[in-house]
């Protein structure tokens, strides 16, 4: 059965829990077990594990009506869907919701890669994922984000949010030294995921 894809809202945005309750929901559900024992294979099955990942379902802040999260570079801010600015052409979707109705795009990226998401092989891949979430209750707590193109073994980043702007660093020059939350979730042919804090 296909993912049909959904257009963005605002309203659905506004649903994410803040990061700490994510957190706590994973803790509760006990999905790290879900994540190394079946989604590293999904992905690694699919071949995507290199330009998709896991991602924590949050918001940063709250967005308000209009309003979409892209990242520029290294900053994500709000930025209006309607404005009619011809810069809004090159926003692509970088992180997606699991719903009943399909896949929901939640943040985007400015001048990103447009994810070919309802490919014959990624929908494969999408009703994999979607069955997973739902059969261990989960597809309220994690999604799927487009990776940044960093190899695995490249340096962990950790994203911190100052007002309204979300700000990513290398992981050593943080501000919040030791207080990540791991928001995000690499995986390769081990089926060890590699974790990002935020």
């Amino acid at each position: 059965m296909a993912v049909p894809l959904i257009a963005y809202t605002v309203e659905h945005y506004n649903s994410l829990p803040e990061l700490r309750l994510a957190k706590e929901c994973i803790e509760a559900k006990h999905a790290s077990k879900v994540l190394v024992d079946e989604l590293a294979d999904t992905f690694v099955q699919y071949g995507v594990e290199k330009e998709l990942g896991v991602t924590l379902l949050h918001n940063h802040f709250l967005m308000e009506p209009k309003e979409m999260l892209v990242n520029v570079d290294s900053v994500a801010v709000p930025w209006n869907k309607d404005s009619g600015a011809e810069e809004l052409g090159d926003v692509n979707a970088s992180s997606w919701r699991f719903m009943e109705g399909g896949l929901m795009p939640y943040e985007f990226t400015y001048h990103g890669r447009k994810v070919p998401l309802d490919s014959f092989h990624l929908q494969r891949f999408l009703e994999a994922v979607r069955t997973i979430l739902d059969t261990f209750g989960l597809m309220d707590i994690f999604g799927i984000c487009l990776l940044d193109g960093k190899k695995i073994d490249s340096s962990a980043t950790i994203e911190f949010t100052s007002g309204r702007a979300n700000i990513t660093l290398p992981f050593d020059i943080g501000p919040y030294n030791g207080v990540g939350i791991d928001a995000m979730w690499q995986f390769y042919s081990c089926h060890h995921p590699t974790k990002r804090g935020e």
